[in-house]
């Protein structure tokens, strides 16, 4: 059996192939680089991380962001 191309997959195509071929270690060490080689979303400042508040806002609108992401295949 042929390799897959990883990297003409998008990175939801590569999670599905993924999770269809849970022992394909190959799989799981493209879809992990492509993690790490995606942006992080930060917002605020340091100093927000001090207020228990502020924290809990922004936490929220990240996991907004990441939500909103995962739903359009990103």
């Amino acid at each position: 059996m042929t390799q897959p191309n990883f990297d003409e997959m998008s990175r939801e195509e590569l999670r599905a192939y993924l999770l269809d071929h849970r022992d394909d270690e190959a799989a799981f060490h493209a879809y992990m680089d492509r993690l790490a080689a995606e942006p992080v979303v930060a917002h605020g400042k340091p100093e927000d991380l001090q207020d228990a508040a502020h924290f809990a806002e922004a936490l929220a609108r990240v996991q907004k962001i990441k939500q909103e992401r995962r739903n359009r295949g990103e």
